[in-house]
């Protein structure tokens, strides 16, 4: 049979060979590092120093808080993998980040929101070493006061200080897979007097592999058998630096600046066979794709701070502004045989990608404590959006790529969202309850410029939502050892602005995936019944239900499968999480949550009425071990079970880590070793069922890895914290940017 020339994908061994090496070196660091001799105890005593460990996570009435310096089976990880291996959260193959089985969660950075979509989204987060990382919030049912987008909020705080003097920390992360990964930051701050400097430097190197075997089976009798590899090789560099003013002991004013650049290249080999009916062989195909991308983001943030009084009344104000230049390239070549080793057709595309997207937004929030533990809330925010695609396509003719009018795509879109909450809050000695309210106007505008082929188009609409918000807990007993909390709140979840973009995107042969520009926001209503004992146990009941609910719907036409953003239908879902945090033993930690949810899909996809319920559950079980007490370890794991988004099936998974680590350097410094997915377990198994196809997919990715990390902290070293220099306006818009 004839062929094509076919780059062949060889997963670099020679990294691996130092996986011995680096592992005995740490093991002769621990063993030899920060021996003390024994001196005169006889002389008097200068100085006490008490320290803490602050735990892993720690249980609050409205968020549970994940301390990432206390996670050992972070080293020389990142942002998203610190993230899946937090309570409740999972984070799927593709990077879709759910918690406590929600979709669709809006991620803070410094309460401020990344502006990306969920695939770039996971990307940004893989070039955030942990390292730079301090603490996790993870928001079940946020308040009025954030953003109404999104089902959940996950809040990322970076580590920042506020002690006279110069101070801050160094961190250096390297992991082997079958790719290197590396993950290094430079934390600094610098007080004196009425001035703070501060920033936060990072770099990462992030690589990996995905394998997928699928088989389709269509109505007509026909079946396709695809193989694909694929790797892809990131660096990325971010700077975070900013300047806080404290012109009074009441006021502070602050600017930050940020910037980000991640050049990444990626590869993708397949072949496909395709089977007639009756089982006979048809024709095979034999693709190969290169891409080269490069994505600069940059940002400024003016911030206020004033405090009214001494009773905790304040103001803050934010002014942002962000912008996203994204530019690449793909190169796609596909041929296809029939059964004798003839030629039967070939295509050679290229791509232009190019993307700029231009944030602002103005925000203010209220803070006003009354007597009788009353508190007041408002605030009022503006964000405008402008984002404009002009996605290129062209076809080979002889030596020159010529362009396809028909398939090239110039998308624009301009948003301005406009929001005011209220909300208030009282406290008894039993009893507490909070409501609120926000409300938000949308108004957008969507264009397509025409060309010699495509007539101008556009939409534009406008609509106006109310967010209502309860909390009501109650206190059974004066030392507060049983809590019982009841909760309503609503949530939006609007497309992101790549998911209205109608440019139909080249994956292989027989896969297409575009947008939709008649996506409409997806509503969510839950209601939460919680029971916490001492912060040691908790268990909470909730009922969700999501209205116009966002999912890709897979549609196909002949032998391609085009893959759509549509509004499926409706999805309900009864859940049970529970969870438990204590030590079972002296020195033994342990932190279990389990969710247990039955969720019904009705919707429509590929013109077919979906109509189908599962019983999904997850269990994540983290055990802390304080060995000694400059020694400690931890094992950690997480099981699901079946899944079901759509029209799809996602088979079980079970994955297990472990590490361990040493204080070093008068416990300024430390050692971890880390090995995550022991047993690689972490392979998704899809399944989809419709009238028309029946689909079986594996999908493996680079997830079994062995990590070694070093951190150190200088300077005056306390446990002060800096106000949030990254309070910013700029909300729920960075998270829909594709």
């Amino acid at each position: 049979m004839g062929c094509m020339p076919q780059i062949k994908f060889v997963k670099t061994n020679s990294m691996k060979s130092l996986i011995p090496i680096l592992t005995m070196i740490l093991l002769f660091v621990l063993t030899n590092t920060g021996n003390a001799q024994v001196k005169d105890t006889s002389k008097a005593l200068k100085e006490v120093t008490v320290t803490a460990k602050m735990p892993l996570i720690k249980h609050k009435v409205d968020r549970i808080i994940v301390n990432v310096d206390g996670m050992i089976t972070a080293a020389g990880s990142n942002a998203l993998e610190v993230l899946s291996k937090s309570p409740g959260v999972f984070v799927d193959i593709d990077g879709n980040i759910q918690l406590n089985g929600k979709g669709g969660v809006l991620v803070l950075i410094d309460d401020k929101p990344t502006y990306l979509s969920a695939q770039d989204l996971a990307a940004y987060l893989r070039s955030l070493p942990a390292g730079i990382i301090d603490k996790i919030e993870l928001i079940s049912n946020p308040p009025a006061r954030y953003d109404a987008s999104g089902s959940a909020v996950i809040n990322i705080q970076l580590k920042k200080n506020k002690t006279p003097g110069f101070n801050g920390n160094i961190s250096i992360g390297y992991n082997q897979g079958a790719y290197a990964r590396s993950n290094d930051a430079l934390n600094i701050n610098y007080r004196h007097k009425k001035v703070n400097v501060f920033s936060n430097l990072s770099y990462s190197r992030d690589a990996g592999y995905t394998t997928e075997n699928g088989r389709r089976n269509y109505s007509t009798g026909s079946t396709t058998l695809l193989n694909k590899n694929y790797n892809y090789f990131s660096n990325g560099y971010n700077l975070r630096a900013g300047i806080d003013y404290y012109v009074s002991g009441k006021t502070t004013l602050g600017i930050l600046l940020t910037g980000g650049i991640r050049p990444r290249s990626d590869q993708l080999n397949y072949n496909s066979d395709q089977v007639s009916t009756g089982q006979k062989p048809d024709s095979t195909a034999l693709g190969h794709t290169a891409g080269d991308y490069q994505w600069y983001s940059s940002g400024v943030n003016l911030n206020l701070l004033h405090r009214i009084n001494k009773k905790g009344a304040s103001i803050t104000g934010d002014l942002d502004y962000v912008n996203i230049h994204v530019n690449g390239s793909q190169y796609l070549l596909t041929n296809v045989y029939q059964v004798d080793g003839s030629l039967s057709s070939a295509n050679d595309i290229m791509y232009r990608l190019p993307a700029d997207i231009n944030i602002w937004s103005a925000k203010t929030d209220y803070n006003l404590p009354l007597k009788g533990n009353v508190s007041l809330e408002a605030g009022y925010k503006s964000s405008w959006v402008s984002t404009d695609y002009n996605n290129s396509w062209f076809e080979k003719a002889g030596s020159n790529y010529l362009p396809d009018y028909g398939r090239s795509d110039h998308f624009m879109y301009k948003e301005n969202i406009n929001a005011l909450y209220i909300s208030a809050a009282k406290e008894w000695k039993h009893w507490a309850i909070k409501g609120g309210l926000r409300m938000e106007n949308t108004r957008m505008h969507g264009q397509q410029p025409g060309n010699m082929v495509i007539a101008d188009s556009a939409f534009k609409r406008n609509y106006t939502n109310f967010f209502p918000s309860f909390y009501f807990s109650w206190k059974a007993d004066t030392s507060g050892r049983h809590t019982f909390t009841i909760s309503y709140t609503t949530r939006i979840r609007r497309p992101s602005y790549q998911q209205l973009n109608p440019f139909l995107f080249y994956n292989d042969r027989y896969s297409y995936t575009t947008g939709n520009p008649g996506l409409r926001p997806q509503n969510l209503y839950a209601v939460e019944l919680k029971y916490d004992y001492k912060s040691i146990f908790g268990v909470e009941l909730a009922y969700l239900k999501v209205n116009n609910l966002i999912q890709s719907i897979v549609q196909p036409v002949g032998d391609v499968f085009v893959t759509r953003p549509d509004n499926f239908g409706i999805n309900y879902s009864f859940n049970i999480v529970s969870w438990f945090s204590a030590d079972v033993v002296k020195d033994w930690h342990v932190n279990a949550k389990l969710i247990v949810f039955h969720l019904i899909n009705k919707g429509m996809a590929d013109d077919q009425i979906v109509n189908n319920s599962i019983n999904s559950g997850e269990l994540e079980i983290s055990n802390e071990l304080r060995l000694s007490k400059k020694w400690s370890a931890e094992l950690s794991g997480l099981y699901a079970s079946s899944h079901l988004q759509g029209q799809t099936k996602t088979d079980p998974f079970l994955t297990l880590n472990g590490g361990i680590q040493k204080m070093i350097l008068k416990e300024k410094g430390t050692l971890k070793l880390s090995v995550n997915d022991i047993f690689q377990g972490m392979i998704r198994r899809d399944h989809i069922t419709t009238a028309e196809i029946l689909s079986q997919r594996r999908v493996e990715t680079d997830t079994r890895r062995i990590g070694i990390a070093f951190s150190y902290r200088f300077g005056k070293d306390t446990n002060n914290r800096k106000r949030n220099h990254n309070t910013g306006g700029a909300a729920e818009e960075q998270g829909r940017v594709n």
